[in-house]
């Protein structure tokens, strides 16, 4: 059966296959092991806005972007709503819930979802209301102008960008600024990390915009998850590294 697939199909086989083992050898490590805790300033400035939030019983203020199905669907806008429920969990009781806005119909419907589900997972539905996750925006520009115009408000804790948005999140961003508002930027778009270097965020990049709901959470299956994605670079790399040795040796044609 294996003879009949091509060399890609094989190799595309034996990286699913290493990567499961690579995760079950992890999920059995972390049994006996718990997981060390590694600092870092993006989940450190994430957990200081949390504690701002239930100490001062202030709103911390998620914005999950405006780019999921209005244009091309981009799975990577999607990438604030794993960083929402881990949030949610830690912060459902808290005098003012955790606030989410979006800039797309579909991914509005999907945070709300989010929403309802971490209430209900912890018996509180009753506590759930769907002004909780809203949509501020259909566009880019009156997206940001939405988020513009709420970030005065003294009742903010922090501010926290995830998902694909474009550079002129970089005005939130100057407004946030200018009221002394702390900011993390966990944007998927290399244009909208590009804006938020500019700003005084705490700006998140390559695989911990998406790692960054793992690494929060803590759970034993998401760090097994973490680890067997490193081995398998490492697994990755190696085999690249000899494959291009035999290619140069004249052993592979």
């Amino acid at each position: 059966m294996l003879s009949s697939l091509s060399l890609n199909d094989q190799l595309a086989l034996a990286l699913g296959v290493t990567g499961l083992l690579f995760l079950l050898i992890n999920l059995l490590l972390l049994r006996k092991n718990k997981p060390k805790h590694i600092p870092e300033p993006g989940k450190q400035a994430v957990e200081n806005l949390l504690h701002v939030s239930s100490e001062e019983g202030k709103c911390l203020v998620v914005c999950l972007g405006h780019a999921l199905a209005t244009s091309n669907f981009d799975l990577a806008g999607a990438s604030g709503l794993s960083l929402q429920r881990a949030l949610l969990k830690r912060s459902l009781f808290n005098d003012h819930p955790l606030q989410s806005f979006s800039g797309d119909g579909v991914l509005d419907c999907l945070s709300r979802m989010v929403v309802h589900g971490a209430y209900q997972g912890a018996l509180a539905s009753e506590l759930f209301s769907g002004s909780l996750s809203q949509l501020s925006g259909t566009s880019p520009l009156t997206y940001t102008a939405s988020l513009v115009s709420r970030i005065p408000d003294a009742s903010n804790a922090g501010l926290l960008l995830a998902g694909q948005m474009s550079p002129v999140v970089l005005l939130a961003l100057d407004q946030a600024d200018r009221h002394s508002l702390p900011s993390i930027s966990a944007v998927a778009s290399l244009s909208g990390q590009a804006a938020s270097f500019i700003s005084n965020s705490v700006t998140l990049m390559g695989e911990d915009v998406f790692n960054a709901a793992g690494k929060l959470d803590q759970q034993k299956s998401a760090m097994a998850s973490l680890g067997a994605q490193d081995w398998l670079r490492i697994a990755i790399s190696l085999g690249l590294l000899i494959g291009a040795i035999l290619k140069m040796g004249g052993v592979l044609p």
